[in-house]
């Protein structure tokens, strides 16, 4: 190659160089506003598909949790076994005694929607507690039955019968918080219910004041479970319906 030749080369880079440019401000602004709007639209829908996997999970521990309070009401005459209220063995309580029932017990018995599930986990606690009505005898001040547990073969609607609810953020993570108290929901109202479950735990955002955006999940005597909103169940409580007693319990209107 000769000098001029070389010259020309160099020459033609240079102007090849200077043909290339970069992105202005303006066209990376534009970006950023493109990648801002597909983000403000696609986080709600991977939130809502989150929320949504939490509450299928949830179901599916309340089912095999179903089957373990089957299983062991067929092997005690129909009964459930004892909650924190009747005795302070923890070795005695339904959490304990289901073991026996149930694979995985020490997973199935926390939600993954449970923001204390691991502190729940630690304490021997539960994401999930017992209706009062099916699982605490009613008893006079002095101690005195008024009231016997019934069978859950006994239950002529078990399928409208609620078994298991979610527990309430509020309630603490120890082995003993493993029960509602439920005979005291409609004198106490929508704060005495939020007291004892969390019937907005599957949403999507932060809470509403009342709680009663969302969804919860609730296992009935026959084994299935139901999602029902948080304002469905806001609702039949204003109303005077107290949805943790057995229908067949219920005073007639």
């Amino acid at each position: 190659m000769n000098c001029q030749n070389y010259v020309r080369e160099l020459s033609g880079s240079a102007g090849n160089r200077q043909n290339v440019r970069g992105f202005t401000l303006i066209e990376l602004l534009v970006v950023i506003v493109i990648i801002a709007i597909l983000a403000s639209l696609l986080l709600p829908a991977l939130g809502q598909a989150s929320a949504k996997v939490k509450r299928m999970k949830c179901a599916s521990n309340l089912r095999q949790i179903g089957l373990g309070f089957r299983m062991y009401a067929d092997d005690f005459e129909g009964l459930l076994p004892m909650t924190g209220h009747e005795t302070r063995r923890t070795n005695e309580m339904w959490i304990r005694r289901l073991r026996p029932y149930v694979g995985n017990s020490e997973k199935i018995r926390l939600c993954p929607a449970d923001p204390k599930r691991n502190k729940r986990h630690e304490l021997s606690g539960t994401s999930y507690i017992l209706n009062e009505f099916l699982s605490v005898p009613l008893v006079n001040p002095w101690g005195q039955l008024i009231e016997p547990l019934p069978k859950l073969d006994s239950l002529q609607q078990p399928t409208e019968a609620i078994l298991l609810f979610e527990t309430a953020d509020k309630n603490n993570p120890t082995v003993g918080e493993d029960h509602t108290h439920s005979r005291i929901w409609l004198s106490g109202g929508w704060d005495s219910v939020l007291e004892d479950i969390q019937p907005d735990r599957h949403r999507t955002g932060a809470p509403i004041e009342d709680r009663s955006e969302g969804l919860a999940n609730y296992l009935f005597v026959d084994g299935h479970v139901e999602s029902i909103a948080a304002a469905e169940v806001k609702r039949q409580i204003e109303q005077g319906v107290n949805i943790a007693q057995p229908p067949e319990f219920r005073p007639t209107r």
